[in-house]
């Protein structure tokens, strides 16, 4: 997922940040781009997860309540972030070894929502497979 920045073109690192939207809902967690040069220091949302983003966003309206939003709740790429981020030091998990065991999780999941019928949690659960393949 390297980048190279659009204004300065040096490289670009990824990082999760906190997004405010209308000055009223944080978002936690959101994956960006941060340019290294730090006179320049250009963001931008990761690409992957721009859609997610602009969905919550829409979803909240244009005069949203006072909040606060994980965003790893929203996007799966998020919630694998900040679930590598988590590890502990002595636990080194690459991201493809979480992503394995993210889809693992959502099949169980999946798999236990169809033993239940319940439609919802198994649309919610193929959403959430479809934004990791």
């Amino acid at each position: 997922m390297q980048k190279k920045c659009s204004r300065c073109g040096n490289e670009m690192s990824m990082m999760l940040r906190n997004v405010v939207y209308r000055n009223r809902v944080k978002i936690h967690n959101v994956p960006v781009h941060v340019c290294i040069d730090e006179h320049c220091a250009h963001c931008q949302v990761v690409d992957f997860v721009k859609d997610d983003l602009k969905n919550l966003m829409n979803d909240l309206g244009q005069n949203p309540s006072r909040q606060t939003i994980d965003f790893e709740q929203v996007s799966e790429l998020s919630n694998l972030l900040v679930m590598v981020a988590n590890q502990e030091e002595d636990e080194e998990t690459s991201m493809r070894e979480a992503l394995q065991l993210r889809i693992n999780e959502l099949l169980d999941m999946f798999l236990l929502a169809q033993s239940l019928g319940d439609q919802n949690w198994m649309n919610e659960l193929r959403q959430k497979l479809t934004q990791l393949i």
